[in-house]
């Protein structure tokens, strides 16, 4: 039986690659899935070598629950206007491919707003975030070597991507929020491995790395995707 499945998920890829330029969006579980506003995306099947695909992780054998931003440095920046022409998603999206370290992650989108998707997040389980790697997917966020910030054309497509994956895997739209309605820092400790004092829970919605672990900062993603989030619309919702 493996074999069939095996020949019928080669014809769907080969159909997946011919598909016209226009047609091409995101990949969810075989199918394109169109993100609007994203004029640059770029998934493995479209061009391997910007988009290698993902050479660790797992089989994916739940639903995807949530969805973990990061950025490549997490550290602490600002929105800047417009877009910084980069080719940095290229460099990570390789690196993830071809270092030792047993890490990964689903989507990378550059400060210029290019997005790079190396796994289909609803058959592959990603190494982005440890304990919650089998409930959740992984977008990164590039930053640059000289600063932490990031750029609008970069917040807008990661909005774009965010909110097209919610609608293909139906995922909350949702974010996690203080008292005062703000995009929550820190931790959550249901959230957290049991080694950190946690307890594991799964969450469904859209999470920051820095509110599954202590030992990523306020800066993995930052405060400011999720002010666009919630600007976009999406819940704002206290653990």
């Amino acid at each position: 039986m493996s074999g069939a499945l095996d020949v019928v998920e080669a014809a769907v890829q080969s159909e997946l690659r011919a598909s016209a330029p226009g047609a091409r969006g995101l990949v969810v579980d075989g199918a394109r899935v169109p993100v609007p506003g994203v004029a640059d995306l770029c998934t493995w099947l479209d061009d391997p070598k910007r988009a290698p695909p993902v050479t660790d992780g797992s089989r994916r054998h739940g639903p995807v629950r949530a969805i973990v931003l990061h950025t490549s440095r997490g550290v602490r920046g600002t929105v800047r206007p417009g877009a910084r022409p980069s080719d940095r998603a290229e460099l990570l999206a390789r690196y993830q491919t071809r270092t030792e370290r047993e890490v990964s992650w689903d989507i990378t989108i550059d400060t210029d707003g290019t997005v790079l998707q190396q796994s289909d997040p609803a058959r592959r389980v990603c190494w982005h975030a440890s304990h919650a790697n089998g409930w959740t997917l992984g977008i990164e966020m590039v930053q640059h070597p000289d600063t932490g910030d990031l750029w609008q054309a970069q917040i807008d497509a990661t909005v774009a991507v965010v909110g097209a994956l919610c609608g293909a895997l139906a995922i909350p739209r949702r974010v996690l929020v203080g008292g005062d309605g703000a995009p929550l820092g820190g931790q959550v400790k249901a959230l957290q491995s049991a080694k950190e004092g946690g307890r594991r829970e799964t969450w469904a919605g859209v999470l920051g790395h820095h509110h599954l672990t202590r030992n990523k900062g306020e800066g993995d993603p930052g405060r400011d995707i999720f002010l666009a989030l919630l600007a976009a619309g999406f819940e704002g919702v206290e653990p």
